[in-house]
């Protein structure tokens, strides 16, 4: 048997090195908080698509993050997975910075959903598939669009499920 997965695979390569000193995130609170860092730094470089020093978490910043989905709808280009996880992370904290709430697990296209105002109200908000979906349907599933109807959500004490 060992034969045969050598002739399939061939000799594979010793793993690399585990970093020891790499730490793990506390909480989904600290690792979204880490994704979104690696999504602003994702366009800090020159010659970036976006302004990633405008990335700033606030609530204008969502339109950068809409331009580089548009640009994916545009190309009809499918959004990578990574990509796809950090302007999620990102759009989770503009929301987490502004309303605060705590991440729950989900499930399907939005494995994580923040929940705001558990004191007052109940609102779930899931980006995960709204990111996706404006790199797949475009404008309809405008970014900022569906940021700006969490406020009126939270002040209302309203429970809703936003996706």
């Amino acid at each position: 048997m060992a034969g045969f997965l050598k002739k399939l695979f061939g000799n594979p390569e010793p793993a690399p090195p585990v970093d020891e000193g790499a730490r793990m995130p506390s909480s989904i609170e600290e690792g979204m908080a880490w994704q979104a860092a690696d999504f602003v730094e994702a366009f800090s470089p020159a010659g970036s698509p976006i302004d990633g020093s405008k990335l700033d978490y606030s609530e204008a910043s969502l339109t950068l993050v809409d331009r580089v989905l548009d640009d994916f709808y545009r190309r009809e280009t499918p959004l990578p997975d990574d990509l796809h996880f950090l302007a999620s992370a990102y759009v989770f904290e503009v929301a987490r910075r502004e309303f605060g709430g705590r991440y729950l697990r989900g499930e399907g296209q939005d494995p994580f959903v923040l929940v705001i105002g558990e004191a007052d109200a109940d609102v779930g908000v899931c980006v995960m598939g709204k990111v996706r979906g404006r790199a797949v349907n475009g404008p309809e599933d405008s970014i900022p669009f569906f940021y700006a109807g969490i406020g009126p959500l939270v002040a209302a004490g309203k429970s809703a499920t936003l996706i």
